[in-house]
C-alpha cells in the first residue's frame, strides 16, 4: 500500500477573528484547533504531517515541536500557493497526500481515512470532500457534470444564481496522488 502524507494549511493570521493570535491556535476545549487536525491526519494513517505556517508562528513550532515537519509560505496567495510551499518539505516517496486546513477540528480520523480509501478506490488523481448544506451560505459550491463528476468548486462571490442554489460544498479537506 501506498504511503500517506498529510499538508496542513496554517498559516492563517486570524485576522477576521480580531485576533493576534494565529487562528489556528485559538482553542477549543482546551486545545489548539490545528491540534485535532493533526490527531486525525495521524489516526487516519498520515505517516509524514508537513504544517504549511507562516514567518511569525513560533508558537504553532513550539507547540508540536520535531513532531512535525514544517514549510513556510511568506505571502498567502491561495491553497495552491500553500500545498506548493510544502512540497520541499514532503518525502520524495510516492504515495497519496492528504491536504487539510488547519482550522477544522470536528475532522475525524475515520472520515479521512473513508477519503483516503475512497481515492485509492477510483485510482484518482483527486478526490474532495464535500458535504451537503441545509444553508450553504459562504461556503465554495460544488458544481457536478451530468455524470455526476466534480466539474468546478465556485466560490461563493463569484457563483451565478444557480450555482448558489446548490447545497453540495467543498469543505477544503483533499487527497492527491503525490
Amino acid at each position: 500500500m501506498s504511503q500517506l502524507a498529510a499538508v496542513i494549511l496554517a498559516a492563517g493570521k486570524g485576522t477576521r477573528m480580531k485576533s493576534k493570535r494565529p487562528k489556528v491556535l485559538h482553542e477549543v476545549c482546551g486545545r489548539p484547533l490545528v491540534a485535532y487536525v493533526v490527531e486525525a491526519a495521524r489516526a487516519a494513517g498520515a505517516a509524514e504531517v508537513v504544517l504549511v505556517i507562516n514567518h511569525e508562528m513560533n508558537a504553532v513550532r513550539e507547540l508540536f515541536g520535531p513532531d512535525v515537519k514544517y514549510a513556510y509560505q511568506k505571502e498567502q496567495l491561495g491553497t495552491g500557493h500553500a500545498v506548493l510551499a510544502a512540497r520541499p518539505a514532503l518525502s520524495a516517496a510516492s504515495g497519496d497526500v492528504l491536504v487539510l486546513c488547519g482550522d477544522t477540528p470536528l475532522l475525524s480520523g475515520e472520515l479521512l481515512q473513508a477519503l483516503v480509501t475512497r481515492h485509492r478506490e477510483g485510482a484518482a488523481a483527486a478526490t474532495v470532500l464535500t458535504a451537503e448544506l441545509k444553508d450553504p451560505t459562504g461556503y465554495g459550491r460544488v458544481v457536478r457534470d451530468a455524470a455526476g463528476e466534480v466539474e468546478a468548486i465556485v466560490e461563493e462571490r463569484d457563483a451565478a444564481p444557480a450555482v448558489k442554489a446548490l447545497r453540495e460544498v467543498n469543505t477544503g479537506s483533499y487527497c492527491f496522488a503525490a
